[in-house]
């Protein structure tokens, strides 16, 4: 809880000063944003040590947990970086590189997720 509350001030601190210094220097404006990120998810990274444990837990429970987790955590991560990454552009103005971000997201994460889709198939496929 105090993460995200640190996360959530960080962000709102650094959303304005980036709108009083927007007009004067945008450049210096997107920076910031980009530092505010990089301060956000390294505090948020605290968490990965428990996720990894989650994700260890799930792996002993099911025998074939790396063709299902692998590919949900890859996904998250995709979805992640893109949101960032899109939010980034639009903030610069770049609505088109935004646009492209987000659809190489979507394939991105697509592909990914084909090994997941493959077992499940062949599981229902396996059910009748």
């Amino acid at each position: 809880m105090d993460i995200i509350i640190k996360c959530a001030a960080t962000a709102l601190l650094s959303c304005l000063i980036c709108l009083l210094i927007k007009r004067t220097n945008p450049e210096m404006s997107v920076v910031l944003s980009a530092a505010a990120i990089v301060i956000i998810i390294t505090a948020a990274m605290s968490f990965a040590s428990s996720l990894t444990e989650l994700a260890a837990a799930v792996k002993n429970i099911s025998g074939s947990a790396d063709a299902l987790i692998t590919p949900v955590l890859k996904c998250v991560g995709i979805g992640a970086v893109t949101k960032i990454s899109t939010e980034l552009c639009r903030d610069s103005s770049q609505s088109s590189a935004a646009a492209a971000l987000d659809l190489a997201g979507t394939l991105c994460a697509i592909g990914v997720s084909m090994p997941l889709i493959m077992s499940m198939l062949k599981l229902i496929g396996g059910m009748t």
